[in-house]
């Protein structure tokens, strides 16, 4: 179990290192367009003042430079408007509070997951229980896995967020609390989870990679 959440944290260090990487290399192309947009425009202005181009030349680069500050502008405000829900993907795998933390295990394998949300009968959040949960808290004790349940290492401080919540909130409570996967409550009942994978489907590159350094960063 050591070495397999040792492998993931690597893997997902490299994968998420290798996203911000592009999302950096990304901006500072954005960055140098702009410039050089900037620079066509001022060429533009002194070749009219100079009697070498018309006043149509300098509005084509002005109007160049405005669309692109405002597809840029687009991207930073990509989060607007959408809620917690909009963002989730629904039917959340759960593992339930009798089940065993074994059982719990196989699941996270087969789903490529390094946590599950404890659900009850009543679909109700009972707590998150992480691959390091049962490293430390089950097999690290000497407990059998196959016969501890997961509702007994539901502990520790639950953070989840409302279904209506913006984008904004979501972020805040992940990367506050360094949390990769956050539970979706509408009415007291889990209707979703929000990964790192969802996010990436709804954050421009230079966000992601903020929202990256930042659940990743050594405390």
């Amino acid at each position: 179990m050591a070495i397999l959440d040792r492998a993931n944290r690597v893997r997902n260090r490299a994968r998420y290192g290798l996203e911000r990487g592009r999302a950096r290399f990304d901006e500072l192309r954005a960055q140098r367009e702009q410039g050089k947009l900037l620079r066509e425009l001022g060429e533009a202005c002194y070749a009219e003042h100079t009697g070498e181009a018309t006043r149509g030349a300098v509005e084509r680069r002005l109007a160049d430079l405005e669309a692109h500050v405002a597809r840029r502008q687009a991207m930073s405000h990509k989060e607007t408007g959408r809620t917690a829900q909009d963002i989730m993907h629904p039917g959340a795998e759960c593992v339930d509070v009798d089940e065993t933390v074994a059982i719990a295990a196989r699941k996270m394998r087969d789903l490529g997951v390094g946590s599950l949300p404890i659900c009850g009968a009543d679909d109700r959040l009972h707590g998150i229980l992480t691959d390091r949960d049962i490293a430390v808290k089950c097999i690290a004790e000497g407990l059998d896995p196959a016969t501890v349940r997961a509702g007994e290492l539901a502990q520790g401080t639950l953070y989840w967020v409302d279904a209506s919540a913006d984008l904004g909130e979501v972020l805040h409570q992940m990367e506050d609390h360094r949390v990769k996967r956050l539970p979706v409550i509408d009415n007291h009942r889990l209707i979703g989870i929000i990964s790192e994978a969802d996010l990436a489907r709804h954050l421009d590159e230079h966000r992601l990679a903020e929202f990256v350094e930042r659940v990743y960063a050594t405390p």
